[in-house]
Protein backbone atom coordinates (compact mmCIF):
# COMPACT_ATOMS: atom_id res chain seq x y z
CA UNK A 1 0.00 0.00 0.00
CA UNK A 2 2.91 2.33 0.72
CA UNK A 3 4.25 1.83 -2.80
CA UNK A 4 0.85 2.66 -4.26
CA UNK A 5 0.63 5.89 -2.26
CA UNK A 6 4.22 6.79 -3.14
CA UNK A 7 3.73 6.11 -6.85
CA UNK A 8 0.56 8.16 -7.11
CA UNK A 9 2.11 10.94 -4.99
CA UNK A 10 5.14 11.15 -7.26
CA UNK A 11 2.95 11.13 -10.39
CA UNK A 12 0.79 13.91 -8.95
CA UNK A 13 3.81 16.04 -8.03
CA UNK A 14 5.34 15.54 -11.48
CA UNK A 15 2.09 16.64 -13.15
CA UNK A 16 1.86 19.74 -10.93
CA UNK A 17 5.50 20.71 -11.55
CA UNK A 18 5.12 20.17 -15.30
CA UNK A 19 2.00 22.33 -15.25
CA UNK A 20 3.76 25.14 -13.43
CA UNK A 21 6.74 24.99 -15.79
CA UNK A 22 4.50 24.86 -18.87
CA UNK A 23 2.28 27.67 -17.59
CA UNK A 24 5.28 29.80 -16.62
CA UNK A 25 6.92 29.34 -20.01
CA UNK A 26 3.65 30.19 -21.76
CA UNK A 27 3.30 33.34 -19.67
CA UNK A 28 6.88 34.43 -20.43
CA UNK A 29 6.36 33.88 -24.15
CA UNK A 30 3.05 35.75 -23.98
CA UNK A 31 4.65 38.70 -22.19
CA UNK A 32 7.37 39.02 -24.81
CA UNK A 33 5.27 38.48 -27.94
CA UNK A 34 1.81 39.79 -27.00
CA UNK A 35 0.31 42.50 -29.18
CA UNK A 36 -2.43 44.32 -27.26
CA UNK A 37 -3.93 45.65 -30.50
CA UNK A 38 -4.74 42.18 -31.85
CA UNK A 39 -6.44 40.72 -28.77
CA UNK A 40 -7.94 41.80 -25.49
CA UNK A 41 -7.00 38.48 -23.85
CA UNK A 42 -4.70 39.18 -20.87
CA UNK A 43 -1.19 37.76 -20.86
CA UNK A 44 -1.75 35.93 -17.56
CA UNK A 45 -4.39 33.90 -19.40
CA UNK A 46 -1.53 32.08 -21.11
CA UNK A 47 -0.53 30.86 -17.64
CA UNK A 48 -4.03 30.01 -16.43
CA UNK A 49 -5.13 27.88 -19.39
CA UNK A 50 -2.34 25.26 -19.06
CA UNK A 51 -2.79 25.26 -15.27
CA UNK A 52 -6.47 24.42 -15.69
CA UNK A 53 -5.60 21.52 -18.01
CA UNK A 54 -2.92 20.17 -15.65
CA UNK A 55 -5.36 20.59 -12.76
CA UNK A 56 -7.83 18.35 -14.56
CA UNK A 57 -5.06 15.79 -15.15
CA UNK A 58 -4.18 15.96 -11.45
CA UNK A 59 -7.80 15.34 -10.52
CA UNK A 60 -7.90 12.32 -12.83
CA UNK A 61 -4.75 10.91 -11.20
CA UNK A 62 -6.20 11.44 -7.73
CA UNK A 63 -9.49 9.77 -8.70
CA UNK A 64 -7.52 6.82 -10.10
CA UNK A 65 -5.60 6.66 -6.81
CA UNK A 66 -8.85 6.66 -4.84
CA UNK A 67 -10.30 3.83 -6.94
CA UNK A 68 -7.10 1.78 -6.64
CA UNK A 69 -6.89 2.46 -2.90
CA UNK A 70 -10.48 1.37 -2.28
CA UNK A 71 -10.08 -1.71 -4.47
CA UNK A 72 -6.90 -2.83 -2.72
CA UNK A 73 -8.38 -2.14 0.68
CA UNK A 74 -11.40 -4.27 -0.22
CA UNK A 75 -9.14 -7.08 -1.41
CA UNK A 76 -7.12 -6.91 1.82
CA UNK A 77 -10.29 -7.05 3.95
CA UNK A 78 -11.51 -10.13 2.04
CA UNK A 79 -8.18 -11.90 2.54
CA UNK A 80 -8.16 -11.22 6.26
CA UNK A 81 -11.56 -12.89 6.79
Amino acid sequence: MKRLNLAFGIITLVVIVCGLIHGGAAWIVAETTWDPYTTSFPTWGAFVLPIICYGVITMIVLIAWLIAFLALRGIDKRRSK
